[in-house]
């Protein structure tokens, strides 16, 4: 159900979970004993009773209960109000919260404090880098001031001495210490982190991003980059530059993969009938599906504030049923779902690639 972050709303989503679990539990009682009814709601009590939760609420709240079993989540995203019974967990419309909220990784390059960063949509995290060097003094040692120059004897009477400097090689001997640095760097990285296709975003001064560009050979590097100076923003503003070009790079992929439907349609490769892409889901056919998730045929199939669906047992709600089966079976084959407000077909709620 949607929730509020704080303040006098938050105690009225309180209320509104309380109005909601009863409701719930009414439907159960007509089928479970009350202490079994007891015993699975009693997380969901006792989230009703936590009054500080509700004040650290985000958008919305989801809770998934089973016998013996239960997971909550604060959810950053407004969902509407709805609970199912029956014999399997839905995500419902929390399905469309996996869709475009990719996690990434973002890299701020630095002389001085290179930081790792693994994000999403709505999050960054530090991620400790252990022994990897995070600065170039830990790489090159800084030099003694008096090794940039030597002396010979001046001239006879001058009653001097004459020093040189290295001159116009003071820059290229910079830039072998940084690139020595960023070696290492990409050295200690590759071996933290491997190649699990996750996306790197680059942030950083054009010119150590350019280098560490062309030594990293980590496949998953963007095109575009955040160049600008990575030392005094914190790993928010930094998510707030880097997050658009994620999100622009799901677009295009998003949309070769819609064309890439297109032009399979009546080749027995893509359809969107959904009896026929439900069965190829289960079957592990599927590559990618797409969706229509807002709304969501969830949302669309009543008026009742408190909606609570008895799964298998209203019509109403029998495609829905049949699209999240699709989508688990996707997601649990390996494929990929794309629950947004445009399908790849205008015409149908879903529609799929499939792998043969």
């Amino acid at each position: 159900m949607p929730t509020h972050r704080s303040g006098d709303e938050s105690r009225a989503d309180q209320l509104r979970w309380k109005n909601l679990l009863s409701a719930v539990r009414e439907k159960l009682s007509e089928r479970m004993r009350s202490s079994d009814v007891e015993e699975l709601l009693a997380p969901a009590q006792a989230l009703q009773d936590d009054s500080w939760a509700w004040q650290h609420m985000r958008e919305g709240v989801a809770l998934f209960l089973r016998p013996g079993w239960h997971r909550s989540y604060r959810v950053p995203a407004s969902v509407p109000e709805l609970a199912t019974i029956g014999d399997r967990l839905v995500l419902g419309p929390a399905l469309r919260l996996l869709t475009g909220n990719e996690q990434f990784l973002l890299l701020a390059l630095s002389q001085q404090n290179t930081r790792l960063f693994r994000a999403d949509r709505h999050s960054i995290d530090d991620v400790e880098l252990g022994d990897v060097p995070t600065a170039l003094r830990e790489v090159v040692e800084d030099p003694d001031p008096r090794s940039d120059t030597m002396t010979r004897p001046a001239s006879a009477g001058s009653g001097s001495a004459v020093f040189f400097g290295h001159g116009a090689s003071d820059k290229d001997y910079k830039r072998d210490e940084m690139i020595s640095f960023l070696r290492e760097l990409n050295t200690g990285l590759r071996a933290e982190l491997g190649d699990d296709g996750t996306k790197l975003v680059l942030a950083g001064l054009e010119p150590i991003v350019t280098a560490y560009r062309g030594i990293t050979d980590y496949q998953q590097v963007l095109d575009e980059a955040v160049l600008r100076n990575a030392d005094p923003l914190s790993k928010e503003e930094l998510h707030q530059f880097a997050w658009p070009l994620i999100e622009q790079q799901l677009t295009d992929d998003r949309s070769r993969l819609v064309e890439q439907f297109r032009e399979l349609v009546g080749t027995g490769r893509a359809s969107s009938e959904l009896d026929d892409v439900q069965e190829a889901a289960v079957n592990g056919r599927v590559d990618t599906l797409f969706v229509q998730a807002d709304p969501w045929c969830w949302e669309q199939e009543t008026d009742d504030p408190h909606a609570i669906v008895l799964l298998g047992e209203d019509q109403r709600y029998a495609e829905c049923e049949q699209i999240e089966a699709a989508a688990v079976a996707t997601m649990n084959n390996g494929g990929l779902v794309h629950a947004t407000s445009d399908g790849a077909d205008p015409d149908s709620s879903v529609s799929a690639i499939f792998r043969y």
